[in-house]
């Protein structure tokens, strides 16, 4: 598989060869990276079937995802259902490697097809777009969700329709978002997306101030256009593959796989692993987790240098509107249907190409590799900032040293803040440690959302608006909104520190989380002792840190994690501990990467 070599060609094709050309190749590469693809599926459930990340040093297999694989816990627990489903189906299993399905056709045949059922299926699956399949599919599968509104792409995430909310703020205003953010989590108990802040604050604020009739208007505004239904599939695949053939008509704006001449090139993409794919699986039952873990990240690497190829490719298709051509209404469609790649991936890959141009130095990680896909995300915002330009080699390197949790916090803060330059290798973590002078160049701020919590936020900020309004007699800004929103909700969820119990000022020091870098927990803390007092250690707060339940009890006491040195600062945490080699990584005080 040489398609991580042609990344500079792929991108001089994107810019200067025809449409069809740059089309094929899109499809092509994103076939052939169909055999890499069941590899990772393998790895990932061997992985899950040993809980391998416990004895890695992680609590979750999310935070294990994030950190050492570079993708979400829910990609990595859905590659890991689609191993069990391909050894059970081993005809789609087939299909899949040899590029006559794509992922998403894959996924959604795995979720009803039985071994009995396996081949009409397929049949039906080949004639049919991936929404029109997704409808088969959710007239059969009483389990589903429903998948015309909230299918979940290969990153696990929810697909659900979203929109994006602009928020014209004060700085003051973004930072105290940025601590509303922070709260957030202390409450849920793991770290919240941007989208669930929003939520939870509306929903505090309208716990004391119901919407106002005006302001219902956000929740009626915009509804989703009426999707056209498929016919109303049979009792029996089979049956259904009697009506729909081949030959069926484009539906939801894009035209079925089986047709067109890109198609052709699907149809020729390599059937069979490389000698490096095949050695990902060789010997794979008898492979430990630390084992399981050096194969997973070579695998997502080679994967991401597909990826790399791709982003050009499909950037050129976005700019040129070429997916009209086969009669996609937008970028997303054509990704869906053609590369078997879901909407928010291909935007996601889009921006990142564009952040790509704007950032050598990013551009430059990536494709090789030293940043993974989860830390090239979070740059993203950053550098897409004209402000934050003359930091963008900085921050590369500071991904790099740092886990992704920690990265999370400090780009967070920069964008609240508007202090783009990133923390040195002395400062404090993200909430208490010090900061250059924020400047004052962005006015806003925005989010993605599913579409019902973007619409509930906007009515809620207008009612705000409203009541200030009648109060002062004067006309509200949405910042003045919002931070009245925020106040309110720091009242409900900020604990008083003269309420706070003598042995609970560790936790307060800590933040209310875990210290174990990586660790998302926010619940069951547990006042941990460095040098245990059986063998003499001071109950002194520099002798003391917060850890989960799990990370206190089967990570430091179980061996498998070990804590040294000094609270809060001066800190040594090796996680995935063994005997006879080296621990599987190493850090400080501060998430910051020592190995």
């Amino acid at each position: 598989m040489a398609f991580g070599n042609s990344a500079n060609a792929a991108f001089g094709v994107a810019r200067h060869g025809d449409a069809l050309d740059v089309e094929s190749r899109l499809v092509a590469l994103a076939r052939a990276g169909a055999p890499l693809r069941r590899a990772l599926a393998r790895i990932a459930g061997r992985l899950v079937a040993l809980r391998g990340w416990e004895r890695l040093g992680f609590a979750r297999l999310r935070d294990y995802a994030v950190e050492r694989a570079g993708i979400s816990g829910r990609a990595l627990q859905e590659l890991a259902q689609m191993d069990g489903a391909l050894r059970r189906l081993p005809q789609l299993e087939a299909a899949f490697v040899a590029g006559r399905l794509s992922w998403t056709q894959a996924r959604l045949v795995a979720r009803v097809a039985t071994r009995e059922d396996e081949e009409p299926w397929l049949a039906l699956a080949q004639g049919l777009t991936a929404r029109a399949l997704a409808r088969e599919v959710r007239e059969l599968d009483e389990r589903a969700r429903d998948l015309e509104q909230a299918e979940t792409d290969e990153d696990g995430e929810a697909e659900d329709a979203r929109e994006a909310v602009f928020v014209h703020c004060s700085p003051r205003v973004r930072a105290k978002w940025h601590r509303a953010r922070f709260l957030a989590s202390r409450v849920e108990g793991r770290p919240v997306p941007p989208w669930a802040v929003a939520e939870r604050v509306a929903a505090e604020t309208l716990s004391a101030a119901p919407l106002d009739a005006p302001a219902l208007h956000w929740l009626e505004a915009g509804d989703p256009e009426v999707r056209v239904r498929a016919t109303a599939a049979s009792d029996a695949p089979a049956a259904a593959v009697a009506i729909r053939t081949r030959g069926a008509p484009a539906v939801n704006g894009c035209a079925p796989q089986g047709s067109g001449t890109v198609a052709s090139s699907a149809r020729n993409a390599p059937s069979n692993a490389d000698p490096f794919t095949a050695s990902l699986v060789a010997g794979l039952d008898a492979a430990d987790a630390f084992e399981l873990d050096a194969r997973l990240r070579r695998a997502l690497a080679l994967e991401q240098r597909l990826h790399a190829t791709l982003g050009p490719l499909l950037l050129a298709v976005a700019e040129a509107r070429l997916y009209r051509g086969h009669g996609c209404e937008s970028l997303g469609a054509f990704a869906r249907e053609w590369l078997g790649m879901s909407p928010r991936k291909a935007e996601a890959l889009v921006r990142l190409e564009r952040a790509c141009r704007l950032a050598p130095a990013l551009c430059d990680a990536y494709r090789a590799g030293r940043l993974s896909w989860a830390q090239a995300q979070q740059l993203v915002p950053l550098v897409l900032l004209e402000a934050a330009s003359p930091w963008h080699a900085a921050w590369v390197t500071h991904a790099q040293r740092v886990s992704v949790r920690r990265l999370d916090d400090d780009v967070a803060h920069a964008l609240a803040h508007g202090a783009f330059e990133p923390p040195g290798p002395a400062s404090q973590d993200p909430q208490t440690g010090a900061r250059p002078r924020p400047c004052e160049t962005s006015g806003q701020f925005f989010f993605s959302a599913p579409r019902d919590v973007a619409r509930l936020f906007r009515a809620t900020l207008a009612t705000v608006q409203r009541r200030i309004e009648r109060r002062n007699g004067r006309t509200s800004s949405e910042s003045e909104a919002l931070e009245a929103m925020l106040e309110h909700a720091f009242e409900t969820w900020q604990l008083p520190t003269a309420r706070l119990r003598p042995e609970h000022r560790v936790f307060e020091r800590d933040h209310w989380q875990c210290t174990v870098p990586g660790c998302s927990s926010y619940r069951n803390l547990q006042d941990h002792h460095v040098q245990f007092r059986s063998a003499g250690g001071s109950d002194e707060l520099a002798n003391r840190t917060t850890l989960c339940a799990w990370h206190h009890l089967r990570g430091v006491h179980a061996g498998t994690v070990r804590c040294l040195g000094r609270a809060p600062g001066r800190l040594r945490f090796e996680l995935g501990v063994r005997r006879g080699g080296p621990p599987l990584a190493v850090y400080r005080s501060g998430d910051r990467l020592v190995s």
